[in-house]
């Protein structure tokens, strides 16, 4: 392992680790960043290339820092350990409490032609979903029910950006994210024999009532305006998530939890594991 030190925050490097998101989207991938020891131990177990790793003294020289930075050695003999200040851990983690180590990861969205699909398939399907707090709960909830894959449409937010790889938990790693357009996505599901279904607050067939046994891509659409006119036209059915109480609507993440788990209920599938 290599090792160098960095003290000052407009060092050229970090300079370009903290200007990268655009060029990394564009390129559908590639570098980014990850904080702490839960998504640096997440990324190990997939394989995923780890290039960098970013920590601060008190975090090297705690026991637990020792054993972290001895694994990375063990599993990428030529990762660089760059030891940073505190004040640059905060700019490259964007927490308010970083846990003193950071790390670059090379990723890049996966193709349909990478996924193999299972005998019945389960897709999950967002079409401009822009909060990556919601892009990042369903990724981890399609993730844990055990989805093939989940596709981001034009207009959702990046993937691979902080906050939406915290708020995967890790499960970035574990399940393909595919990047594409409508028409390639409604040709993949035609070819592949799996039904196109939209989630709509609009629906008047409750997920509950719909039969959703079938190879499915549950289709979630963005915060404000739903899913597109494009998709919607080539959807073969709309189910709704029925609203008892008084709230007016439910979070995007959490009806695509309630729409998923309901998929695994009735395939018979949602009783393997208890969280």
């Amino acid at each position: 392992m290599k090792h160098i030190r960095i003290t000052s925050p407009s060092n050229p490097h970090l300079k370009e680790l903290l200007s990268s998101a655009r060029r990394r989207a564009k390129n559908k991938g590639g570098d980014f960043m990850i904080e702490g020891t839960h998504l640096i131990e997440m990324a190990m177990a997939s394989g995923a290339v780890i290039k960098e790793v970013f920590a601060i003294p008190a975090f090297m020289e705690r026991p637990e820092g020792k054993k972290m930075l001895s694994l990375l050695d063990d599993r990428y003999p030529d990762i660089r350990c760059v030891e940073i200040t505190d004040r640059i851990l905060s700019r490259l983690a964007e927490t308010e409490t970083p846990q003193g180590v950071a790390a670059t990861v090379y990723l890049k969205y996966s193709r349909f032609d990478d996924i193999n699909l299972s005998a019945n398939p389960l897709l999950i399907v967002l079409d401009g979903i822009q909060d990556p707090g919601n892009l990042g709960t369903i990724i981890r909830t399609s993730d844990a029910a055990g989805a093939d894959a989940v596709a981001l449409l034009p207009g959702s937010c990046d993937a691979f950006i902080q906050k939406s790889i915290r708020s995967t938990s890790g499960s970035i790693f574990n399940i393909p994210v595919i990047q594409c357009g409508r028409e390639e996505l409604l040709a993949f599901l035609k070819k592949s024999g799996i039904r196109p279904l939209v989630a709509s607050s609009e629906s008047v067939t409750s997920v509950f009532e719909a039969d959703l046994k079938a190879p499915l891509a549950l289709i979630f659409g963005n915060e404000a305006h739903g899913v597109s006119r494009p998709v919607r036209d080539g959807a073969d059915f709309f189910i709704g998530v029925p609203l008892i109480g008084k709230a007016e609507s439910l979070n995007v993440a959490s009806a695509a939890a309630i729409c998923i788990y309901e998929t695994l209920r009735q395939r018979g599938t949602g009783n393997k594991k208890s969280s």
